[in-house]
């Protein structure tokens, strides 16, 4: 490790040796976790082929040669980092699906490796991500002079920051509620400013015009830790900007070609493309000049590509070949585009990217930036905020909410629980943590901390429950809320106590077969009224693997159409019309995940469970089994007894003739 210089601030050099001492750590367990998951040495695959090779990036699949049938074989992972090895090439990139039962696995890369590429090593090891931040965290520790460590340390609260206030424009003030226009004013006028934006209460609007002002007169970086959350950011800056600053290139989306989510027009392939028509160098006409002599008059169906898709599928052409003068041309050629991509990055006003893309690419990692935003601030390890923090000179601003799911983090050890699970509202001592997993909610008045309380997503039924448990009554339903059809009641307890419901421990995981029949049940009651949005969530992953496959199995088409099922870390971010909640917990072992007492990041699953659903939330529970499984006062079953209290109660056994109690669920207020 990187000894920091005697004139190197010692609150900054802690941050940063904590830092990569973190990092560290997350490597050991990261490969402790791959050796368990059977995918600690490369995996042979067969059959490759592109599936889709639309937007700026490309989607290979290929069949995995040792058929992952057996319950100890590889367990591959949706979003697992992946690197491929092909005879013609090498391409990093994240799995889009896999299908356990055949072997198949879909890749996203960014780099072309031919229409069929047949046989490939796909190693499965994201640690180079890590190896990456490290590099970078080093270069900050040992060249301050290059960073801005002021930043780090006002945003990491190791120093007071400027706090005042500076009226938004009038569009923007049009356009959000009292408490946005508030939280907006105050980011501004600030140094740092936190805003902590509470489900539904309009994040990344507020985000989207906080960078649209910014913009005017800053370069903006705008960061987070997933795909998702940095397209929804990009989406909304380029709404707030308007249609011209895109196409002048003054917004930039780094790292499309690993999203499924994200708009093409927003990336930087997309922006570059745009530089270069409007006749920034001699790419475009070299290389169609070399798409005419390599691969037909037609392009070959390498036209309509962007730029960079198209100079591979050139370069595997040449080498196809054997054309040694379009190669060197085709090099020559590359140097340009990067070139091009440089300065394209360069004059954008903004630039987002996930943290990743951040610590990973060179081109970033050069830039640097009057103003950052980072968005999901409680999800972002804070060894990628301290990195984000360097490259910015001026404005630091987290928007998140640290009553909802922190960092995903695999080690546990000391370093990594410090510097990458704690969230910067903690580490900035926004919120403070006290006894059982419950904290200290920062003042209505501290000027640090800007509140968003108007929510436009939850039942008024379920927004008092969330509100009163996780946010002391703060939140306040918005107009359209109120305005719109709603079910009679909102909150359904799902009883499972006469069905004599019991957990079983299933590959490190849990299962409970009687909640699985009730929820599925359930489901085909839903679709037979009409819901066709609907999410189920689960604690366990088990579970939720036994939800999915009973309902396909038993419902097939007659389960609700936009039908998903997932744990709760992978329903972050999501939004459903009704949301079942299976909480599966039941004797005979021990509740310990559902105990706050010995889980302290409970509480925040649990508001990330309750908080994603539109209309109906249905608790699947046993009021008396967790009575025997979980403390009395616990969290949980205090939830449980406000919604037996306020809702509509079913007995899970006689779901079937419950059709009457679901039509008064669902007749409209």
């Amino acid at each position: 490790m990187t000894t920091a210089a005697q004139d190197v601030d010692p609150q900054y050099a802690e941050i940063l040796e904590g830092c990569l001492g973190a990092v560290a750590e997350e490597v050991e367990a990261v490969e402790e976790e791959l050796a368990e998951r059977g995918l600690d040495r490369p995996l042979d695959a067969e059959e490759g082929r592109v599936r889709d090779t639309g937007g700026s990036g490309f989607v290979y699949q290929w069949r995995l040669r040792s058929l992952p049938t057996a319950e100890d074989g590889p367990r591959v992972r949706v979003d697992d980092a992946v690197r491929i090895r092909t005879e013609d090439g090498e391409a990093l990139g994240f799995v889009a699906g896999f299908e356990k039962s055949s072997g198949r696995v879909r890749v996203a890369v960014g780099q072309w490796l031919g229409e069929r590429p047949g046989r490939a090593e796909l190693e499965f090891d994201p640690t180079w991500l890590l190896a990456a931040l490290s590099e970078q965290l080093e270069r900050m520790l040992a060249e301050p002079e290059e960073y801005h460590p002021e930043t780090v340390l006002r945003l990491f609260g190791r120093t007071y920051p400027e706090v005042d206030r500076r009226e938004p424009s009038e569009e923007a003030a049009r356009d959000l509620n009292e408490s946005q226009r508030d939280a907006l004013a105050r980011l501004l006028g600030s140094d740092v400013q936190y805003v902590w934006g509470p489900p539904g209460t309009g994040k990344t609007r507020l985000l989207g015009h906080a960078v649209a002002e910014l913009a005017e007169t800053e370069k903006v970086l705008v960061a987070a830790t997933t795909n998702g959350a940095v397209d929804e950011a990009a989406e909304w800056v380029a709404r707030a900007m308007g249609s011209g600053a895109v196409e002048a290139g003054r917004v930039v989306r780094v790292g499309a070609e690993f999203s499924m989510t994200g708009d093409d027009e927003l990336s930087l392939d997309a922006a570059l493309e745009r530089r270069l028509e409007a006749g920034a160098g001699s790419v475009k006409a070299e290389l169609e000049e070399l798409e005419d002599r390599l691969v037909g008059g037609s392009g070959g169906g390498v036209r309509g590509r962007t730029l960079r898709s198209r100079h591979r599928r050139l370069v595997a052409a040449a080498r196809s070949e054997g054309d040694e003068d379009a190669l060197s041309r085709l090099t020559r050629l590359n140097a340009e585009i990067g070139r091009e991509t440089t300065r394209t990055l360069e004059e954008a006003s903004v630039v987002l990217s996930t943290f990743a893309r951040l610590a990973a690419w060179e081109e970033l990692a050069q830039l640097r930036f009057n103003s950052l935003v980072l968005d999901e601030a409680s999800t972002a390890p804070l060894s990628y905020v301290a990195l984000a923090a360097g490259q910015t000179s001026g404005r630091a601003v987290a928007v998140g909410d640290f009553q909802q799911l922190p960092a995903v983090v695999t080690s546990r050890g000391e370093k990594a629980e410090r510097w990458l699970s704690r969230d910067l509202f903690r580490e900035a001592g926004i919120v403070q943590d006290t006894v059982r997993g419950e904290i200290s909610l920062p003042s209505e008045n501290d000027q640090l901390c800007a509140m968003l309380v108007q929510q436009y997503r939850m039942a008024p039924q379920v927004r008092r429950l969330v509100s009163e448990i996780f946010y002391a009554g703060r939140l306040q339903d918005a107009p359209e809320v109120l305005d719109r059809p709603l079910p009679a009641s909102s909150l359904v307890l799902l009883d499972t106590d006469s069905m004599d419901p019991s957990t079983e421990r299933v590959e490190g995981s849990r299962a409970n077969a009687v909640h699985v029949e009730a929820v599925v049940r359930f489901l085909q009651l839903a679709a037979e009224q009409g819901y066709s949005d609907v999410g189920v969530v689960a604690p366990y992953r088990v579970q939720s693997k036994r939800i999915w496959k009973l309902a396909r199995k038993r419902l097939g088409r007659a389960a609700p159409d936009d039908l998903e099922v997932s744990t709760i870390h992978r329903f972050q971010g999501r939004e459903k019309r009704l949301v079942v909640f299976d909480t599966v917990d039941a004797p005979p072992g021990r509740s310990w995940f559902l105990n706050e007492g010995k889980n302290r990041d409970f509480p925040r699953l649990l508001n990330v469970a309750l908080s994603r659903t539109r209309d109906m939330l249905v608790m699947v529970g046993s009021p008396d089994g967790l009575a025997e499984t979980l403390p009395e006062d616990a969290l949980l079953n205090r939830v449980l007894a406000r919604v037996e209290r306020d809702g509509v109660v079913v007995d899970a056994k006689g779901i079937e003739d419950a059709g009457h109690v679901f039509e008064e669920i669902r007749a409209a207020g």
